[in-house]
């Protein structure tokens, strides 16, 4: 049996205002499928093979996506997620091979209602993450990994598409522009230091139903993203944290024009 760690730092909920770094677009590893089945499960099917046919520079293919799921035989199962109560208060995840690799627990009565906690269950250890919301609509969702900040965002005129940005901090040494590089003798002159903060896109979600239509709302899409930056377990259960949340508050139906986190 491992022994459970410390729980993970909680991500600030009044993180700054950062910018998207351009420079280094998303570059997915993955692509896989969200679906809800009945009896209160969750399916993440993998779609890799067809990840060349489902995102380029103009979008995430939904449809093929779908069209994929739907095709016999049907693409493998990857993870499941089992809701243990009707609210989805706690939920479990298993593997393909039926071992358990994540839970997660929502206090939905407690103050901290907007909160999801997930442990994520490893052979060497175990990692505690809380998935936190930012601001009151509840469009962007954070979280900390490995000493990492992660933030789920919506786009604010297409909700239905969702961001995982990393949040990348650079720290640089140098004198500040027009300043003279000599010092008297004996004097040591004092280099600045200047931090700064950039958000790179490492995964990317597009829901099924545009206005969250279906039994499933908007709990349905199609996932692509970068192993290599966050790993895959990871942001597939902090999304499906994110799309319960969102679902649960009903908050599709409000006009998302005040989004904090990321800015273009």
């Amino acid at each position: 049996m491992t022994t459970p760690q410390p729980q993970a730092k909680k991500a600030d909920p009044n993180i700054e205002t950062v910018p998207i770094d351009h420079s280094k677009p998303l570059k997915p590893t993955h692509a896989l499928a969200i679906t809800h089945t009945k009896h209160h499960t969750i399916i993440i099917q993998d779609l890799s093979p067809s990840l060349p046919s489902l995102y380029s520079k103009e979008g995430l293919a939904v449809e093929e996506a779908t069209r994929l799921v739907d095709a016999t035989p049907a693409p493998p199962v990857l993870y499941t997620l089992k809701k243990e109560s009707l609210l989805g208060s706690h939920l479990i995840v298993n593997d393909k091979d039926g071992k358990e690799v994540a839970e997660w627990k929502n206090p939905i009565l407690s103050l901290h209602a907007g909160k999801v906690t997930i442990k994520f269950l490893g052979e060497q250890e175990q990692k505690t993450v809380e998935v936190n919301p930012i601001g009151h609509d509840r469009i962007s969702e954070s979280f900390e990994l490995n000493n990492k900040t992660y933030i789920w965002e919506a786009e604010s005129k297409h909700h239905q598409l969702k961001h995982l940005y990393e949040v990348v901090q650079t720290t640089t040494a140098a004198p500040p522009a027009g300043a003279s590089t000599s010092a008297p003798e004996g004097e040591v002159l004092a280099t600045p230091i200047t931090t700064t903060k950039k958000a790179r896109e490492v995964a990317r979600y597009v829901q099924k139903h545009v206005h969250g239509h279906g039994h499933a709302g908007g709990k349905e899409g199609l996932l692509v993203i970068d192993s290599a930056e966050v790993p895959e377990l990871v942001g597939v259960v902090t999304l499906v944290a994110v799309l319960e949340q969102v679902h649960k508050e009903e908050r599709f139906d409000k006009a998302f024009d005040n989004v904090v986190g990321i800015v273009a």
